[in-house]
């Protein structure tokens, strides 16, 4: 539900202040407010991907990719675990997309972990980790290419467009890095 006083539109939340610049306004307290036309307003350059062309469009594709990748993650580091003494979980992936051309330029893929040790007194020591891994795209994709390379049966096995490595690669490389403690 939206109120308009004065040509401004707002949501309830805001009626109390929106009632009050109408009343100083009916007073002649402050000049009448226009509104300005949001075509002039300049949008974002970069939106997440799950809002490219509009916000949450691409919520559907985007989210079946993120499982796909954390399908494909369990399958391959579930014997070697990717990195050694951790329980890995792949966590949240964004990508962040730029709207002038609608390309994915960069995407961080963050991968939590956790090992657990018992020490003699019976105490546990959690050593909680976490990784922050960018997919390797050194080139911008576009958004429709981006999703189509990577919905594949093995997409950490993709190499994006100027990459030198598989995204199975980067993140083995990442995962080999202390990653920050929690």
């Amino acid at each position: 539900m939206m109120f308009t006083i004065n040509n401004l539109h707002a949501a309830p939340w805001s009626f109390p202040r929106m009632l009050a610049v109408a009343a100083a306004t009916a007073l002649g307290c402050v000049a009448p407010l226009s509104v300005q036309a949001s075509a002039e307003q300049p949008g974002p350059r970069f939106v997440d991907l799950v809002d490219h062309p509009s916000q949450e469009a691409n919520w559907d594709r985007f989210h079946a990719l993120e499982d796909g990748l954390a399908a494909a993650f369990f399958t391959q580091c579930r014997d070697d675990g990717c990195r050694p003494r951790h329980l890995l979980w792949p966590l949240q992936l964004r990508c962040s997309v730029r709207v002038a051309d609608a390309t994915v330029v960069a995407c961080i893929w963050v991968i939590g972990g956790s090992d657990l040790q018992v020490a003699a007194s019976g105490r546990i020591d959690p050593d909680l980790r976490v990784w922050h891994c960018p997919l390797p795209m050194p080139l911008p994709v576009a958004v429709d290419a981006f999703h189509a390379a990577l919905e594949v049966p093995d997409p950490l096995a993709v190499r994006l467009p100027g990459a030198g490595s598989t995204l199975l690669l980067g993140l083995k490389d990442c995962l080999a890095t202390p990653g920050s403690a929690t």
